[in-house]
């Protein structure tokens, strides 16, 4: 088995960024069904309960660095080749920038075209998250905000460097890209670390250090720790474990992934906590251990790895960055446009939600082909040009910088 592609964990990174967009949907147009707002909740809402994962867009994002964590540094883990993790180190600026550009540019264009519809949809649905696209991040966190004035130099300087400011307006997921870049240099830098210091010694005691260490600092921090200290001991021991044992594990980590707050399912929760970890330090704990244990199932099971590793699977891979980048404009233009409509010829709101909801999918997903070629020829590109850098820079190794 060639695990040096590691398509069944890039498919997972597929499947949870649909789950995002489920998430988000819920958000912007049934908030009480999910009960992800803590405004809009009852005692209806799907949170706390065992299948939460199915909505809890949350985890999933915790799910996403503890992935990044995990394979960023797998290659360089496998062969030992430097020039692999410096490679990744200066290409991830780049990589990452170039969809993310052209999806904030995107957002400027339709905001200028009078072509986001959310605040009316906000109005039907009661959803400030939605009404709060695109407003300043100070003057959103609590409740109604109001507009801002787009700007085509500002979309292009926030598609450039949101991922050291962290702004966001154009395109609100981009929250998680400034989190994203700097867990990948965490990375890079911890992998470099364990090769060539501890030389894959001590990794348990380590991995308690530097996961110490991400919670005082950043708890966002913890799932790259935990990916990229079980990257190090997957790679280390190629430890295999059997069927039953690694469908309990993820069993276990999916049950866990749909952990948001402490209630119903989830009540045992409140039996642990402590007063130092505040309340979403617990839950990217949780979250965490729960990718963890996905990762390790899949991993170190060869009919696991096996029957998520094929063409289709593959293509949720490439599905997944440009799918993340663009359902929230899709939800804020075409969505919320169908959405206002529906409710103005009167259709119920089982069907009108159930009808946004694929609008949504099936316009993501087609919005998003065109990018994953976009994507895929930006890669090869920037790969190319890291390939003759490093041939002409023979000599450039870790130790120089």
């Amino acid at each position: 088995m060639n695990h040096q592609r590691l398509i069944p964990l890039e498919a997972m990174r597929g499947l949870a960024a649909i789950i995002v967009l489920v998430h988000h949907v819920l958000l912007g147009f049934a908030p009480y069904i999910s009960g992800l707002l803590p405004q809009a909740r009852n005692t209806r809402s799907f949170v706390g309960e065992w299948y939460f994962f199915l909505f809890n867009g949350t985890s999933s994002v915790t799910f996403f660095f503890t992935l990044s964590g995990f394979v960023l540094c797998w290659s360089y883990f496998n062969s030992g080749d430097k020039s692999h993790l410096l490679k990744a180190f200066f290409k991830r600026w780049p990589r990452l920038a170039g969809l993310v550009l052209i999806t904030s540019l995107s957002s400027y264009l339709i905001f200028q075209l009078g072509f986001y519809y959310y605040e009316p949809a906000s109005v039907i649905s009661n959803s400030t998250w939605l009404f709060n696209f695109g407003c300043p991040t100070p003057y959103c966190a609590d409740g109604w905000a109001t507009r801002f004035e787009p700007s085509l130099l500002d979309a292009f300087t926030q598609g450039l460097t949101t991922f050291f400011t962290g702004n966001s307006t154009y395109n609100t997921n981009l929250w998680t890209m400034k989190l994203e870049f700097i867990g990948s240099i965490a990375v890079f830098l911890i992998a470099a670390f364990i090769s060539q210091i501890l030389s894959f010694n001590y990794l348990i005691t380590a991995s308690i250090i530097f996961l110490i260490w991400a919670l005082s600092i950043n708890p966002y921090l913890v799932p790259f720790i935990a990916g990229i200290f079980l990257s190090a001991i997957v790679a280390k021991y190629k430890t295999k474990i059997r069927l039953h044992f690694a469908l309990s594990l993820m069993i276990i980590g999916v049950y866990l992934l749909s952990y948001l707050i402490p209630e119903k399912d989830f009540a045992w929760v409140g039996l642990i906590q402590y007063p130092t970890l505040i309340a979403d330090n617990i839950r990217i704990i949780i979250n965490t251990i729960a990718s963890v244990l996905i990762i390790l199932s899949i991993m170190t099971n060869d009919l696991i790895f096996n029957k998520i590793n094929g063409e289709f699977f593959s293509f949720l891979g490439k599905l997944s960055f440009p799918l993340y980048l663009v359902h929230t404009l899709v939800i804020c233009s075409i969505s919320s446009f169908s959405f206002i409509t529906m409710h103005r010829y009167g259709y119920t709101d089982e069907l009108i939600f159930i009808t946004t909801f694929l609008i949504t999918l099936s316009s993501s997903i087609i919005i998003s082909l065109p990018l994953i070629c976009m994507d895929n020829f930006w890669l090869k590109k920037i790969n190319h040009i890291a390939s003759i850098v490093f041939k002409k820079n023979k000599s450039l190794t870790l130790h120089n910088l």
